[in-house]
């Protein structure tokens, strides 16, 4: 099937995501998707299959004023080599230059609805529905034979919005001076298949080697999607704030507020990928650059001139000028900038229980409401804390009883009917019916609304009730838990809690801040919480298997528990607490899978049993799922996902902004 090494390239073109290991059999005339018309080349790789030749280069007006001020060199030096330039094939048509658009985010480090991959840039990335992973800030990306070392070539010629060069430096300037430095962040889980990190090497000025301890078929697809894993930062531009390079970097940090010069670090770091930039003269690789944040939290984007995409007729992108994220906490809020055409387009604090007025809204906001069809098998989740530090519902917590009494004392076809006009499917929590490793008992299981069974499991553990209705833990204190909600679901968690106390269990709701949320976590003072569910279409389960494991989350915000458990296990029990034995195989079958080559029997047999595994045990508590989100886009945005045959796949949901444009 393959020679000396695997390559993604412009030439041989695409990963097929029904196999890492067939790189080589798919042309690119092929296609990316059959959802619509979005393609990528390289320049050289362009003219060379299609037989047609870019001669010119354009830019954008305002660019063109700044070059003529001499304030910007011209667009051809401002663009990689050549045959290196990224040639993109909008969606529906070549756009026009200029205007602004605006969406909304929750809080200031909100990834808004840029999601991790809209605006990102990463070494490669996905097209429209997935299918295929090709070659983004990478040229290329080459396998070897025993799948353990990728050889990561970067497109020469390429700079940062500042336009100093994007180099091999970059890449090792992160790894070594950051993952590897002990006063700073190490190397994310994404880049340490089997719990071991990977060694990055530099061949030369563009060429870096990423090897790992073990066969890492993951690669290609973890440095698309992982906003953790992004291997690349500034070094000409963030070693003033380095200790290693600033000999004063220490008092610099003190007169910008900091104990440490490793805050400082951090604070004009964050924001390569996502939105947790405060720097406007951060350099980035995106489309745009922040400009100003203002007193309100708003934040301004302008685009970055030295952007390294154009389009097939020789345009450099992106077409629209700026972006603006508006600040817009409450639900209520955001509704009334959608119905005002104050947002361009969004779905954060968006319901299918505000269709009704969103459809109404649409003639006066000039926008679409749009239902779109979306790869997951719950809209949200409830899990509890099952390393929770009160000793008597730890105890509670991990006897399976509890959590199917649970289960089945919730009534999804009435937060079907009530919270989502029916749309959607009752059902527990899992991958949705479409996916690979579902299996037909999934959906159903411990998913009927039957109290009278769910009582019995509560009598049976010998949770007694009282004569307040609320039952008795086995010290004979009130059996009461806390419910964070820092998500916003609070009309869903009114209506479980509402459930759980029907059969005995008490339930006070704490509407909270995710800082609050997440700091809560790490106390290990959560008793129960909602949370997104997402992360359970194919590929992004594989490379960020975070609901199959412990701590049932991410590290920083470990919903589900057991982050101890997992710390155990990275450090081979050096640290943490050791987990049981069915977490611990748990965990093992999690790093086997990640090894393993996606599409191969192997995979999909462990895939299914990890997904089946977590479904059996009820982890995570399902109410309703495969529901549509709810997104809104102005009509005189184009170029823009979704259209017809597009899945909803979370964190790609307004991906490739770069050829959106504007038409009034």
């Amino acid at each position: 099937m393959f020679g000396k090494q695997l390559k993604v390239s412009w030439a041989i073109c695409l990963i097929v995501v029904m196999g890492l290991m067939s790189f080589t059999s798919v042309a690119q005339d092929g296609g990316f998707s059959t959802a619509d018309n979005y393609r990528v080349w390289s320049l050289d790789e362009y003219e060379a299959s299609t037989g047609n030749s870019i001669a010119m280069f354009n830019e954008a007006p305002m660019l063109a004023e700044m070059v003529a001020a001499g304030d910007l060199p011209p667009v051809e030096e401002r663009l990689p080599d050549r045959g290196e330039i990224m040639v993109v094939q909008p969606r529906e048509a070549i756009g026009a230059y200029g205007g602004e658009i605006t969406f909304n985010a929750t809080n200031p480090t909100s990834f808004g609805n840029t999601g991790f991959t809209a605006w990102d840039q990463h070494l490669t990335g996905f097209s429209t529905n997935w299918e295929i992973v090709f070659p983004e800030i990478a040229k290329s990306v080459e396998l070897s034979d025993d799948l353990t070392t990728a050889t990561v070539t970067l497109r020469r010629g390429m700079k940062w919005s500042d336009g100093a060069p994007v180099t091999a430096d970059d890449v090792m300037f992160w790894y070594e001076d950051i993952m590897l430095h002990e006063e700073l962040p190490n190397m994310p889980g994404a880049l340490s298949p089997g719990g071991t990190p990977i060694v990055i090497a530099k061949v030369d000025d563009y060429t870096v080697t990423f090897t790992a301890a073990a066969a890492n078929p993951a690669f290609p697809i973890v440095v698309a999607r992982s906003g953790q894993g992004f291997p690349l930062a500034p070094r000409h531009y963030l070693q003033q704030w380095h200790a290693d390079y600033n000999e004063d970097a220490a008092a610099l940090a003190e007169s910008e507020g900091y104990d440490s010069w490793a805050g400082a670090f951090q604070f004009h770091m964050n924001g390569q990928t996502g939105q947790n930039d405060f720097d406007p003269d951060l350099p980035v690789i995106k489309p745009w650059k922040l400009d100003q944040v203002d007193e309100f939290g708003n934040k301004f984007y302008v685009r970055n001139p030295y952007y390294w995409k154009v389009d097939t007729e020789g345009n450099q992108l992106p077409y629209i000028d700026g972006q603006v994220r508006l600040l817009l906490g409450e639900p209520e809020v955001v509704i009334l900038n959608v119905q005002a055409g104050a947002i361009d387009y969004g779905f954060y604090n968006l319901e299918v229980s505000d269709l009704p007025v969103l459809k109404a809204g649409e003639a006066d906001g000039d926008y679409t409401t749009i239902l779109w069809p979306a790869d997951q098998g719950a809209m949200s989740k409830y899990q509890l804390n099952i390393t929770v530090s009160d000793p008597v519902l730890n105890e509670i917590f991990n006897d399976l009883r509890f959590r199917q009494a649970l289960s089945l004392a919730i009534n999804r076809s009435e937060i079907n009917d009530v919270l989502f006009f029916g749309q959607a499917v009752p059902r527990a929590w899992g991958v949705s019916s479409a996916s690979v490793f579902y299996e037909d008992w999934m959906g159903g299981h411990y998913a009927d609304y039957d109290p009278d069974q769910a009582n019995a499991l509560l009598d049976e553990m010998g949770l007694t009730m009282g004569d307040d209705g609320v039952r008795q833990r086995p010290d004979g204190a009130p059996l009461s838990i806390v419910l964070w909600d820092a998500i916003n679901r609070i009309p869903m968690s009114e209506l479980v809690a509402e459930y759980w106390e029907d059969v005995g269990v008490d339930v006070e709701i704490n509407p909270s801040t995710r800082e609050a949320f997440k700091q809560a976590l790490l106390a290990n003072e959560v008793h129960a919480s909602v949370w997104f569910a997402d992360v359970v279409s194919e590929k992004d389960l594989y490379q960020r298997p975070i609901w199959l494991r412990p701590p049932y989350g991410i590290d920083s915000t470990p919903v589900g528990g057991g982050l101890a458990w997992r710390q155990w296990w990275l450090t081979d029990g050096a640290e943490g607490e050791e987990p049981p034995e069915y977490q611990q195989e748990q965990m093992r079958m999690v790093d086997e899978w990640q090894l393993t080559q996606i599409g191969s029997e192997r995979y999909l047999e462990l895939g299914t049993q990890l997904v089946a595994n977590t479904v059996r045990n009820i982890y995570h508590f399902g109410t309703v799922g495969e529901a549509p989100e709810v997104f809104i886009r102005s009509n005189r945005l184009h170029n823009f996902t979704p259209v017809e045959g597009v899945v909803y796949i979370s964190h790609l949901e307004s991906g490739h902004s770069d050829q959106w444009y504007v038409s009034e």
